[in-house]
């Protein structure tokens, strides 16, 4: 449950209240989220082709209809009206139904959809009769006519696909031409065109049949078997023995089949065999799991010398290298997944596409313009320069084939069908041949956990990669059959989920930031806006993009004119289109071009939303900064946020301190478009203001412990933004007593610190007040954060909270260390020198190992208790007994709230984490009179903690 909302705005003027300013059943929603979470149980536009971040439809439902309906609407309405729920009356709350439900989930029989005795919400729509009710209700809301809803940032089309559902008027815009070709698909010509199952088959099945015929003979069967994938790596000259020197950092092909790459020279020439290594006699140092790549430098096999990573680039970057086919995976109904090394016919194959390749005009130059060199790229210094250079010569032939089979089919399909229908049929066709290039290229691994290739994009960046998967497109799970069935499937689902559809929504390509929207048209903006640099869509998707261009280029000309995606206009945290004086940062420089371009986006938003509009925007970033520069682009564009929510829900592979479920967090931030403009405001002086926003966070930091939400603290402290961010917003502009402006970062600094303090008083039972400065840094650390990794500027702005500058004391407490972005808490191995090797006079540099256990004082807290551990588990407990007592660290209660402390906040699976048990447990427990029920009571509650994998 969220906090109540006043519709009263700070310009004095009210407005007829929406449900998103009152309470929402926040809870509810995120069960539904949790249970969308699985790729089988998602919406089936999410498959159709595959678009980066996209909500689940609960939480899409909610944020579209609470932005919408008015406030006197109950939660069991709304849940009714968001396919929540079962059919039939309950005789209680809907809400108290689906929390009992989840609570008994692991009891059930059957499925989860059995035991909750309801569809997922993204399967149904509410029935005729309701729905003619809901439009009634929200035309009197809206002064008699539908309110029209707007996403300037469509993405991958969630959004507005379920306002469309819902019969609303529907605008969607994006960007990215990739995604501009989803949103067409599923909301504009899936309601006008409908199914087109048969259509789609026979033009599938005539590509398949050119396509067979044309590249029978590059993938050679093995006893009437067909390959499904391979195995393949590079070799190079060995600069010192000048032996074939294999490159691969692993050769495992499967390990669950034990099937592993052994590659071996006789006579000068490199071949590969595929053993099984626990059985086979393999050469000293073959390691299946190792490769002869190791942190970018290659050891030959042979000689043993090392080439390292400079020169490994230059020869890569040069074209000095060979592909190697390696291994072979066959797959029958018969006799199943099988490996094989490569047969002499395999060789010819590849030797017999390069030549193709090399001697065809079209192939010799299709895809022949450079690469845009994104921030995260780390293919480019390798020598994949341009986009044919992401595939292999045989990839780029088999993927040049089925786009030589679309151009033949192409023209019979434009002259069979009206525009509309041509396009859809073209763009689907296209989507299963352009789906193909995630498992089929340079740039993704073999998953030795499968033995298949794995995603090329699966880390959102080009990564190169020193072995890569090929699957044979014709034949197999990464083949265009299969792929041609998914694409059919998933729109066919769409279908079926628009059919009652009048009006499709209308569609737009283009700057979110230069709208083709009359001012004050729009009713309600629902936004997912772009997070900082948590991905760069447009550099991303340009492996997509220079295909459909190929494709579809003569289509949709004006979008696809231009080689590459739009990267000037994206709204992201990109620091290589920034250029920075030689005293700017560039980080610092594309933060502030980021903030830039989402005031834009904003602004344009403030424009077409009519007065006393609504805009809710979706938000998860983790970092202040991104908060910053989000709530600076809201209120500079002149927005008021009148309510905020947390949507929470746990998900399976982000695990807190002991592997226990997490709570992943999105908050909701409504805003109106106030009547009075922001220039007309006065200026607010930062301490009227400040101790609310510590008041507001605390009281919602209190709201979340006090609930059942099983959320990370640094949820919590997200959750706590919002309140905050409704103060600063009210008030701004805000001023210092020197009439400085203060941004909003300062309210959330103070967030995040009230937070901190309830989560001590709760948590850590009381305060730290006896514990020195650094000392609370380093426990807070691990409370807020739960691992040793953390933001380097959310550890800084944690310790400037408690009076630490952190990168004052780095160096000589050895405390933590940096990697990148990511600062590294350390612990008592890191720091101490070890007391057995001083006592046998072995010298440990000081300044590498700050901690002297043999010292009878420390300068921190927590060095005396890292020392302690050093001792106790070096020397035993009855020496660290007398260790303590000569120090009286017994009757320290500095010492004593310490150990208790980091006992609560240290992971079990940190090696700190026994000892400490031990020095307050055993013999040294006695003795320090430390209470550790604690200990006992955090193991029990390991037993009722759920995750995503319980269903």
């Amino acid at each position: 449950m969220t906090e109540n909302q006043d519709s009263r705005l700070s310009d004095g003027i009210d407005y007829k209240p929406v449900k998103a300013e009152s309470v929402l059943p926040t809870k509810t929603v995120g069960i539904e989220c949790l249970k969308e979470a699985n790729p089988e149980t998602m919406s089936p536009h999410r498959n159709l082709f595959k678009w980066f971040a996209r909500r689940p439809t609960a939480a899409t439902r909610l944020a579209i209809l609470a932005s919408i309906l008015p406030d006197d609407v109950d939660n069991d309405k709304l849940l009714q009206l968001m396919c929540v729920g079962p059919k039939e009356d309950l005789n209680r709350d809907i809400s108290d139904y689906v929390l009992e439900k989840f609570s008994t989930k692991n009891q059930r029989e059957g499925s989860i959809e059995d035991h909750f005795g309801y569809e997922y919400p993204h399967r149904r729509i509410p029935p005729e009769s309701k729905f003619q009710d809901l439009h009634q209700q929200i035309e009197e809301h809206w002064d008699g006519e539908l309110p029209t809803v707007l996403d300037p940032t469509a993405g991958g089309g969630t959004i507005p696909l379920e306002s469309l559902r819902y019969g609303l008027p529907t605008i969607s815009n994006e960007l990215n031409p990739v995604a501009w070709l989803l949103n067409k698909v599923i909301l504009e010509y899936a309601p006008i065109v409908g199914s087109i199952e048969e259509d789609i088959q026979t033009w599938v099945s005539s590509i398949e049949e050119y396509t067979s015929e044309e590249l029978d003979d590059f993938f050679p069967d093995r006893n009437g078997v067909s390959p499904s994938h391979y195995f393949r790596a590079y070799s190079i000259t060995c600069p010192s023995c000048g032996d074939p020197l294999p490159i691969s950092n692993r050769w495992y092909f499967n390990r669950r089949r034990n099937a592993a790459v052994y590659p071996k020279v006789e006579d000068g020439e490199l071949n590969f065999d595929i053993i099984d290594p626990e059985e086979a006699e393999t050469r000293e140092g073959y390691d299946p799991n190792q490769g002869t790549v190791s942190g970018g430098d290659a050891e030959c096999p042979h000689c043993g010398v090392v080439t390292e990573r400079s020169d490994l680039v230059k020869i890569f970057k040069n074209g000095d290298f060979e592909f190697e086919v390696c291994g072979v995976r066959y797959e029958d109904d018969i006799g199943g997944k099988r490996y094989y090394p490569p047969t002499e016919e395999d060789v010819k194959a590849i030797e017999k596409a390069n030549e193709k390749v090399s001697s065809n005009l079209r192939l010799s130059t299709i895809l022949s313009t450079d690469r845009y060199e994104g921030y995260y790229d780390r293919a480019v210094p390798y020598g994949i320069e341009q986009w044919r250079d992401v595939y292999s010569p045989r990839q780029l032939l088999a993927h040049a084939t089925y786009l030589e089979a679309f151009e033949q089919v192409k023209p019979e399909i434009q002259s069979q069908y009206e525009e509309e229908k041509a396009n859809l049929i073209l763009i689907l066709l296209s989507f299963i041949s352009v789906k193909l290039i995630r498992r089929s290229s340079r740039l993704n691994p073999i998953t030795p956990r499968r033995g298949s290739p794995d995603n090329m994009l699966g880390n959102n960046n080009f990564s190169f990669q020193w072995h890569f998967g090929e699957s044979n497109l014709t034949v197999g799970t990464y083949s265009y059959e299969s792929e041609s069935k998914n694409v059919l499937e998933s729109y066919e689902e769409v279908v079926q989920y628009v059919s009652h559809v009048e009006e499709p929504a209308t569609v737009y390509q283009g700057d979110a930031a230069n709208l083709p929207c009359d001012d004050g048209s729009i009713q309600s903006v629902v936004i997912d806006p772009p997070y900082g640099d948590n991905v760069m869509y447009a550099e991303i998707s340009d492996a997509f993009y220079v295909w459909f261009r190929e494709y579809l280029g003569d289509v949709f000309s004006e979008t696809f004119a231009d080689q590459e995606t739009n990267k000037q206009d994206e709204a992201v945290e990109n620091p290589i289109i920034v250029n920075p004086d030689e005293d700017e940062s560039t980080s610092e420089v594309a933060r502030e071009r980021y903030e830039e371009k989402m005031g834009e986006v904003f602004s344009e938003a403030y424009r077409v939303l009519e007065q006393g509009g609504t805009l809710t925007i979706y938000f998860t970033d983790k970092e202040i900064e991104a908060w910053d520069s989000l709530t600076m682009s809201i209120i500079q564009s002149g927005f008021i946020i009148s309510a905020t929510h947390t949507i929470t829900s746990e998900v399976p592979y982000r695990v807190g301190v002991q592997e226990n479920a997490s709570a992943d967090s999105t908050l909701l931030l409504t805003c109106r478009k106030p009547k009075r403009e922001p220039s007309d405001r006065n200026p607010t002086l930062w301490r009227d203001i400040k101790d609310r926003t510590r008041e507001v966070a605390r009281e919602k930091a209190a709201e979340l412990l006090e609930s059942d939400h099983n959320l990370t603290k640094t949820d919590m402290i997200i959750s706590a933004f919002g309140p905050t961010l409704r103060v600063f917003t009210q008030e701004f502009p805000v001023v210092d007593d020197k009439d400085n402006e203060v941004r909003p970062k300062q309210a959330l600094t103070e967030a995040r610190a009230a937070v901190t303090e309830v989560l001590i008083e709760r948590e850590l039972s009381g305060d730290l007040q006896t514990v020195d400065a650094l000392s609370t840094w380093y426990i807070l650390s691990w409370l807020v954060y739960e691992d040793e990794n953390i933001p380097y500027d959310e550890a800084r702005q944690l310790g400037l909270g408690i009076g630490v500058r952190i990168d004052d004391i780095k160096n000589k407490t050895k405390i933590w260390s940096k990697s990148k972005d990511t600062l590294v808490l350390r612990g008592q191995d890191y720091r101490v020198r070890d007391y057995t090797a001083l006592e046998a006079g072995e010298k440990r540099r000081e300044r590498a190992y700050p901690v002297n256990p043999q010292d009878t004082s420390f300068d921190y807290n927590v060095d005396a208790v890292h020392a302690a551990l050093n001792v106790l588990e070096t020397k035993g407990g009855d020496f660290t007994w007398n260790w303590l007592k000569e120090r009286d660290l017994q009757n320290s209660s500095w010492f004593t709230k310490t150990v208790k402390s980091l006992l609560q906040v240290i992971p079990q699976d940190h090696p700190d984490y026994d000892p400490l048990v031990n020095l307050a447990s055993g013999e040294t427990g006695q003795l320090l009179d430390i209470d550790t029920d604690f200990l006992s009571r955090e193991s029990n509650s390991e037993q009722t903690r759920t995750t995503l994998q319980d269903f």
